[in-house]
Parts: structure tokens; sequence; C-alpha cells
């Protein structure tokens, strides 16, 4: 690995950027971008879904912050990324935390590319395995390329979507807030009535189950991200910028459903929805976003999974890619992942809040040993 580049007295505004964008690119999957998290983590409590985005920001910021110095810390030795699960807790839970996120990745690889491949059919009535195929071949090229020039691509890209996005829910809710006077009423009575659905009867499980989603998908990758640091305060100034960034996409958006809930509610893309009532041809645009959303988060799923068996940028890394990639976009063309993922994703997002706790735990004994 890497050595500790000697740190400087300030930090690189330009690789903070990168940093946190690259980061963001990984948090902001389909889910975001369709608003499906969204309505099911936040807008399905109502207004006290504002508590849980607040949750969201803090506790983001603090596991990125954490990942982020991990990797950079003397670049941690960390063979395959999910060995990150490892320095926090341990040799024996790590290793059963690696192995889970394995599992979890794979499983949402395969879903994703799929989902691809049904967005476009929606859209351009084209077969599934056309889009899935061409999601399946630029994200399996793009990892081939190495974690260095992932980073920068996908720097680039995530800001993009959630500027997108935010301005998206500002014109929504400019254009359509009718339904903020009776929206607590709305939401009950969508919800006893199964027309939208709730990660959880709680804000605040439904916020940390969120957030314990994201620690499993994007542990390792974030980690890797934080080993091009030159000095800790840009893993710090990254993760808070990232955080925020997200945070603010997903309270915009947040707001929109709620002051169009009557519009979207039950709606598979509440984005879509309302980018189409606002103008046809925004609703194309917004099929790209969703398509880019979709690129950044396999592209780092597909590179934690193939580094996790082989070395970055060798020979091997590369087929490794190329099968791995193939076998998960078949799984996803041809067998029902529905109700299995999401049985997945919930025990993660429960494995990931233990984690949390982990990491909180082992922040505030370093914090008292320093003392």
């Amino acid at each position: 690995m890497k050595q500790n580049k000697k740190n400087t007295s300030t930090a690189s505004w330009h690789l903070v950027f990168v940093m946190a964008g690259a980061m963001t690119a990984t948090l902001i999957g389909s889910g975001f971008a369709t608003g499906q998290e969204i309505m099911q983590y936040f807008v399905a409590h109502e207004w006290t879904g504002i508590l849980g985005v607040m949750t969201t920001f803090l506790a983001v910021g603090f596991s990125g912050s954490e990942f982020f110095k991990a990797g950079f810390a003397g670049k941690q030795n960390l063979d395959s990324p999910n060995d990150v699960f490892k320095v926090f807790a341990g040799n024996k839970i790590g290793a059963i935390y690696k192995y889970i996120t394995l599992i979890t990745l794979f499983l949402t690889y395969a879903v994703m590319v799929a989902g691809a491949g049904a967005t476009i059919q929606q859209q351009f009535d084209l077969p599934v395995y056309v889009g899935s195929g061409f999601m399946y071949v630029v994200s399996a090229i793009t990892v081939m390329l190495g974690m260095n020039k992932i980073t920068h691509i996908l720097g680039n890209i995530g800001p993009a979507i959630a500027i997108f996005a935010i301005i998206l829910g500002l014109l929504s809710f400019f254009t359509y807030h009718g339904d903020l006077s009776q929206v607590t009423d709305m939401v009950h009575q969508a919800i006893a009535s199964r027309t939208i659905q709730a990660a959880s009867g709680n804000w605040l499980v439904s916020a940390l189950n969120y957030v314990g989603l994201i620690i499993i998908l994007n542990a390792g990758f974030i980690a890797q991200i934080g080993i091009q640091a030159n000095k800790q305060m840009e893993t710090k100034l990254a993760a808070l910028l990232s955080s925020g960034i997200y945070a603010l996409g997903i309270f915009i958006l947040y707001m929109a459903f709620l002051g169009a809930f009557s519009l979207v509610a039950g709606a598979q893309v509440p984005t879509l929805t309302i980018a189409n009532q606002l103008n046809p041809w925004l609703a194309y645009a917004f099929i790209i976003i969703i398509l880019l959303a979709i690129y950044s988060t396999v592209v780092s799923i597909l590179w934690n999974v193939a580094a996790s068996v082989t070395t970055d940028k060798t020979s091997a890394n590369k087929v490794a890619t190329a099968v791995l990639g193939l076998i998960a976009t078949a799984i996803g063309l041809f067998l029902p992942f529905d109700q299995l993922v999401n049985l997945v994703y919930v025990v993660a997002g429960y494995f990931g809040i233990v984690f949390l706790f982990i990491m909180i735990w082992r922040s505030i004994r370093n914090a008292s040993a320093n003392h």
C-alpha cells in the first residue's frame, strides 16, 4: 500500500471536492434518483421525516469521515477494500461484516443493472437486456481503469446528479405545494392503504437503517478514496461536504414530495412523475440522471467486489471484473430477486446500525485515551 504523504499546512480544495464528489456519487444510487428511498425512509414519516434527514446528515458525515480517515491513516494495509471493517471491529467481527458486505454488494449490482434495463425498456420500449448489457459493459470498462480514474470520474458525476435532483425538487415545490396543509392525514391514509411503503414505523429507526445500508454498501470504497488524501483535514472536509450535499438533496426532494403528495403517492418513480408533469423533455433528461446514478453506484460496487478477490488494475482484476459483472448481470435478468433483495437490504441495514454504534464507541474510546 502507499505510504503516508507528507502533510502540508493547507488542504487541497481540488482534492477535497474530488473526494466529496466521489463519495456523493457512491451514495446516490437509483433509489435516490428515482425518489423511492426518500418516499419510504422519510416522506412516510411526514413531518418527523425532517428529523430523519438531520440524523442521516450527521451519521453519514461521521461515518464517511471515519472511513476516509481509516484509508488515509498510514494507508491501513487495506489489502481488500472491506478490510476496513476489521479496522473498527477487530478481525473476527470484521470478517463477518466483510462477507455480509460482499453478498449484499453482489446482489445490489445484479438488481441495479437489471433496473437500468427496466428503465430503458419503459422509456424507449427496448428489450431489458439492451439496457442491462450496456450498463454492465460501461461499468466493467470503468472499473478496469483503476481506482484513481474511478475517483475522478465519479467525483464529477456525483455533484451533477445531486444538483439536477435539487433543481427538480425546487421546481416541483414552487409549482406543486398545495398538499402541505393536509399532508399528515394524506400520508397516514396512504400507509394504511399500502399506497406507499414505510421502511419502518419509526422515523429514527428508518433513518438509522438507511445509514446502516449506506455503511454496508459503501464503507470499503469510501476508505479507498481516503487513501488518496494528503492530510487528515481533507478527509474531514470531504466527508462534511459530501454528507451536506447528500442531505440537502434528500431534504429538497422530501419537501417536493410532501407538497405534491397526491401526485407522487404510489408512483414507482416519483421524480420521473414530477418531471413528466413539469415538462416531457425534462423527463427525458431525468432518465439520463437516473442512469448516471445507477452507473455511479454500480461502478463502486463492482470495483469493490473485484478488488476483494484480486489486486486493482492487474490482469486478474480485469478478468474478475468482467466475469463477476457478467454473472451478476445474468442473475439480475433471469431470477426474480425483488423480495430477496428487499430482505437482504433490511437485514444489511440493521447490521450497519450495529456497526455505526461500534464506530461511535471506538471514536469515544479513542478520544478519551487522548485526554
